[in-house]
């Protein structure tokens, strides 16, 4: 759905706002209404023009530590710029626990957002994809009533960019599937724990784990740790701030990222 406003004077943005907000009111029945942004002023923001707000959060972990419901839908407005693995993982995990029908996403991005990172989001399959900067005179409220009657929204000028990015992969390019475990270890390789630490996490033993990156390496290219991050980097699986906190907690690790390389340069994608 396509969601067009031109430039409105202030007393008609307020009318405008107003009908936006009775409209959600009425459509909120059974929805918990949830904000997770690494930003204040996300929070903020969305506080002010959504009453009916119920959670704030400013991670993927604090969110998951509220007492969200069990029952009902619950309807999420999120960034990309939590430390903690940004909106993929954020679904991810969500969906895991609360189950991916309760579960409705608004992903707010960067109209600079990389290309790969943009086309790894779009493939988790979010209810809603807005361009951050296209927020205003009411838009990200239109974009919450399309998602309260179960449409789906993406701006236009983000789309755009989806279908030509897609449009200029290879097609005989082989596609390196990584499943939500094999995502989760590389995040947390990137986020600098060591082999037992990661054992510990995932309750599985180290030579598990040693077994699940081994096999990482062999799917992906890499030769080592600091290759399956740029591999996950370069493939939108990663952030930017992802591989730096990994890097720069494990100063005694492999940083030899450029020379790790990558054999395969595929997409990387959900199953």
């Amino acid at each position: 759905m396509v969601i067009g406003l031109g430039v409105m004077q202030p007393e008609d943005l307020r009318r405008h706002v107003q009908t936006l907000q009775s409209t959600i009111t009425s459509l909120l029945d059974g929805w918990t209404v949830v904000v997770c942004s690494h930003h204040q002023r996300m929070r903020d923001t969305t506080a002010l023009l959504l009453p009916q707000l119920q959670f704030s959060a400013s991670s993927t972990a604090e969110l998951l530590a509220l007492p969200l419901p069990q029952t009902g839908q619950l309807l999420v407005l999120c960034d990309d710029d939590s430390p903690d693995g940004g909106a993929a993982e954020l679904m991810t995990q969500l969906r895991e626990r609360h189950g991916a029908k309760r579960c409705r996403f608004l992903l707010c991005l960067d109209a600079a957002i990389g290309g790969e990172r943009l086309v790894r989001l779009w493939r988790l399959r979010p209810d809603g994809i807005s361009c951050r900067e296209s927020c205003g005179s009411g838009r990200l409220l239109q974009c919450v009533a399309v998602l309260l009657r179960n449409g789906r929204y993406e701006d236009p000028q983000l789309s755009d960019r989806i279908r030509q990015l897609l449009a200029n992969t290879p097609l005989q390019e082989e596609a390196v599937v990584l499943s939500v475990k094999e995502e989760q270890l590389v995040r947390l390789v990137a986020g600098g724990r060591s082999t037992r630490e990661i054992a510990s996490q995932l309750q599985v033993r180290t030579d598990t784990v040693r077994r699940r990156l081994s096999a990482l390496y062999g799917k992906t290219g890499a030769r080592n740790q600091g290759g399956l991050l740029v591999w996950g980097l370069e493939h939108g699986v990663l952030k930017q701030p992802d591989l730096a906190c990994g890097l720069h907690q494990r100063p005694g690790q492999e940083q030899g990222a450029a020379a790790g390389g990558n054999r395969h340069r595929s997409r990387a994608t959900h199953r």
